[in-house]
């Protein structure tokens, strides 16, 4: 009786094994974001940016977390448009295969180049969502959405905008 207990619960435990863990699958990323900004009670006009991703994809069932490092530049317009350069270091978490939603957030060192004034290197932030499309092995296009904000004093304080754009991915 207690030799039928031991191999059942082994059994039992081999069979949760087996499917509930996975190996997680990683490989490197590239990515490239355009991007449309519009200040948010800050000067300037809408403007045009871009981005570049390196990271690494970490896959488990469902899930997707990659650790990424980046560089950003956007262009405001206007009288008082500025330019932002900015490094960035965060994640981005997707949910699901095929059609994959998810959040990004990222922390980045700024370089502030206001049209009147002095140039300004400070710490800023950016939080988003995106949608990604994977049907295309090794490319995930989508498009996103956030919102960023640099502590450069201009006028009125920090400086904020939203940006929503298109990216694309290859994974390795």
């Amino acid at each position: 009786m207690v030799h039928s207990r031991l191999l059942s619960s082994a059994a039992l435990v081999s069979c949760c094994v087996y499917f509930v863990s996975r190996p997680a699958a990683a490989g490197p990323t590239i990515g490239a974001d355009h991007d449309l900004g519009f200040p948010l009670h800050s000067r300037g006009n809408s403007g045009g940016g871009f981005g570049i991703r390196l990271g690494e994809e970490l896959k488990v069932p469902a899930l997707v977390l990659t650790p990424e490092l980046g560089f950003t530049y956007h262009n405001f317009s206007g009288d008082f448009g500025p330019k932002i350069y900015r490094g960035i270091l965060g994640a981005r978490l997707g949910f699901g295969d095929i059609l994959r939603p998810g959040a990004f957030a990222h922390i980045a060192l700024a370089h502030f180049v206001p049209t009147v004034g002095d140039n300004q290197n400070a710490f800023g932030f950016d939080v988003g969502g995106f949608l990604d499309l994977t049907i295309i092995p090794f490319i995930n296009v989508g498009a996103h959405a956030a919102y960023n904000r640099v502590d450069a004093d201009y006028g009125s304080g920090a400086y904020a905008y939203a940006t929503v754009g298109l990216h694309a991915a290859l994974v390795f």
